[in-house]
């Protein structure tokens, strides 16, 4: 779920912001939430830590520009300016900068920074997995698939092998059913790196692992469901 900050010292732009976000949103079936911020200092004085900081460039006291300065070491939160007056851009460059939307917002230009956002979220995604020599720290995308070795699990990833503390049960819950689908008693697969789903199901990799027959055409759905979910 994507964590968003609106910092504006206007409560109708906030709100139309907050109008458009939820539009969004619900029209691509995701969840998000949501914190309303009334100056910079409101900011930093509540400590929230959000994925993505819909920004005003001017405001009473410290100026987006500023905050903007304040966030700079900051990891992993993505700002998008808001302002009235475009001129004021130079200045907001910066490395965790991802674009500009001009006051009032509109749905279109909105949903293309989202969906670039949400992108990038995706792709640096992290999970902690229960090892059996402690938490492992891993990117979702690099997990092809795990396999059931009794009460553990071994999962298998792009660069390598590794035993679960987990089973796959515990895994399947852990996980959701977003991103990864129980496709037979002893695997549970990540639908990112499926290349086709069929009778067996072939990953990006070349490798194949078995499909049940009770699960085939759920497995079929899922995969579906998931395509059409990262093509919005």
């Amino acid at each position: 779920m994507i964590k968003i900050g609106i910092c504006d010292d206007e409560k109708i732009s906030r709100e139309q912001l907050k109008e458009l976000l939820e539009q969004f949103f619900e029209e691509n079936g995701l969840s998000f939430e949501l914190w309303e911020y009334e100056s910079g200092a409101d900011f930093l004085n509540r400590g929230e830590e959000i994925n993505l900081l819909f920004l005003d460039i001017e405001m009473e006291g410290m100026s987006g520009i500023q905050l903007k300065e304040e966030l700079q070491g900051r990891e992993g939160i993505r700002i998008i300016f808001v302002t009235g007056h475009m001129e004021g851009m130079p200045e907001a460059f910066g490395r965790n900068v991802y674009g500009f939307l001009e006051k009032p917002a509109t749905a279109d230009k909105l949903e293309k920074y989202l969906l670039r956002v949400l992108k990038d979220l995706e792709e640096e995604r992290m999970l902690v997995i229960k090892g059996v020599q402690g938490d492992m720290a891993v990117k979702e995308k690099d997990i092809l698939y795990f396999v059931s070795e009794k009460k553990y699990s071994r999962m298998v990833g792009k660069n390598g092998e590794s035993f679960c503390d987990l089973g796959l049960q515990q895994l399947e819950e852990m996980l959701g059913q977003e991103s990864f689908f129980r496709c037979h008693k002893s695997y549970l697969v990540n639908l990112a790196n499926i290349s086709d789903a069929n009778q067996n199901i072939r990953l990006k990799n070349g490798e194949s692992i078995p499909v049940s027959r009770r699960k085939a055409k759920e497995l079929k759905e899922a995969y579906l469901e998931y395509i059409i979910r990262k093509a919005r």
